[in-house]
C-alpha cells in the first residue's frame, strides 16, 4: 500500500535569543525526519517535551514551512499546493479544547466555520452540516446554540473533532488531543477517534507523550529525540521488543496501577541536553546506559533492523568494529 502522506528529510530551524548580550542562535527543532503514513493508518509520534513533535505536526499541517526537506500528499509536493486545497485534505485537532475554540461563538458556528471559509453551500446548509457532524461525534442537536463555556472538557474536544471533520479531510493531525482531559474522558475520545477513522476512512498522525494512549490507537510509532527519529516500527513490535535504549527507557517510565512498585527507575536522570548545543555523535549518548567508544563521535543513521528502523550504534556493525 502506498503512503498517503510522506515527509522526506524534514528540517526546521528557529533563530532564538540565547540571552542578554549574546548573539541569537539556531535551534534545530526538527533535524532530518523521514516518516510516512499509509492510507487508513495511524502514525503515533512520541518523545519527551521539546523533542520536536509539535513542530513536526505543524509542518505536516502546512502551518509551519520546513527549512529543508519535502512533504508529499498522495505523491504531490505540498509546497506547490494551494493552502485552501491543503486545508480541505489535512485538518488539526488541537491539544487544549479550552483555548482552541472561540468562546464568543456558538457550537454550530464553530463547527461550520471551515465551511464558511471555503464557501460551501448556503448558510442554512452549512448549519445543517455542522449539526449532522455534531451528532456523529456524540453531541445532540440541542448543543448547537450553546457556547464553549457551557460545555465540559470532553464535550469541547468533541466540538473540535467535529470542526476538523466537517470538510471531510483525508488526514487528521492530532496534537496531544487527550492530554487536557480526565482519564475516563480520554478513553471516550480515543474510542470516538477510532470509530470515526473507520467510518470516514481517515488517516491519523497522533502526537502524544502518553505511551499507553499511543499503544491503544496507533498502527505505527515513531520515537523522537532532540529533533530526530531514533526508532520507527509497527506498534506491536515496538511495545513488545523495543530496540533503541531511549525507547526502552520511555517504556520503563510508564506507571502501573500497583502503587507498591513506586516510581519506575528509567536511568535517564533529570538532565535533558540543551537543544541549542546538542551532544556530538549520537545525541542520546550522554544518557545512554549502553554507550561505548564511538557513540560520541559518529551520528547513527536510521537503519532497517528487520523489526523496524533504529538509529543506534548497537545495530551498526561498522561502528563497533
Amino acid at each position: 500500500m502506498s503512503s498517503l502522506i510522506q515527509a522526506r528529510g524534514l528540517h526546521r530551524t528557529f533563530s532564538v535569543n540565547a540571552g542578554v548580550f549574546r548573539p541569537r542562535q539556531l535551534l534545530h527543532a526538527v533535524n532530518g525526519v523521514d516518516v510516512s503514513v499509509e492510507r487508513g493508518g495511524v502514525l503515533g509520534i512520541v518523545g519527551e517535551s521539546g523533542c520536536g513533535k509539535s513542530t513536526l505536526a505543524r509542518m505536516l499541517l502546512g502551518l509551519t514551512p520546513p527549512s529543508a526537506g519535502s512533504i508529499f500528499l498522495a505523491g504531490e509536493d505540498v509546497a506547490g499546493m494551494d493552502r485552501r486545497a491543503l486545508a480541505r485534505r489535512v485538518q488539526p485537532v488541537f491539544q487544549d479544547p479550552y483555548s482552541s475554540l472561540n468562546p464568543r461563538r456558538t457550537v454550530a458556528s464553530i463547527v461550520a466555520f471551515p465551511l464558511d471559509v471555503h464557501r460551501v453551500g448556503t448558510k442554512a446548509q452549512r448549519r445543517r452540516q455542522a449539526i449532522e457532524m455534531l451528532e456523529r461525534v456524540g453531541l445532540p442537536a440541542r448543543y448547537a446554540d450553546l457556547t464553549p463555556g457551557q460545555l465540559s472538557g470532553g464535550q469541547r474536544q468533541r466540538v473540535g473533532i467535529a470542526r476538523a471533520l466537517v470538510m471531510k479531510p483525508e488526514i487528521v493531525v492530532c496534537d496531544e488531543p487527550t492530554s487536557a482531559l480526565d482519564v475516563s474522558v480520554q478513553a471516550q475520545i480515543l474510542n470516538l477517534l477510532l470509530d470515526l477513522r473507520q467510518e470516514f476512512n481517515l488517516t491519523y498522525v497522533f502526537i502524544s507523550h502518553n505511551l499507553a494512549v499511543v499503544e491503544h490507537i496507533a498502527t505505527q510509532v515513531a520515537v523522537m529525540y532532540l529533533g530526530r527519529v531514533v526508532e520507527l516500527a509497527d506498534t506491536r513490535t515496538l511495545f513488545r521488543d523495543p530496540q533503541h535504549p531511549y525507547t526502552k527507557a520511555l517504556l520503563a517510565s510508564v506507571l502501573t496501577p500497583d502503587t507498591s512498585l513506586g516510581i519506575p527507575e528509567t536511568g535517564l536522570g533529570l538532565s535533558f541536553p540543551d537543544p541549542l548545543h546538542p551532544p556530538a555523535g549520537c545525541p542520546f549518548h550522554p544518557r545512554c546506559p549502553q554507550r561505548f567508544a564511538g557513540c560520541d563521535q559518529v551520528r547513527p543513521e536510521l537503519l532497517d533492523t528487520g523489526a523496524g528502523r533504529v538509529a543506534c550504534h548497537l545495530y551498526s556493525n561498522a561502528t563497533r568494529q
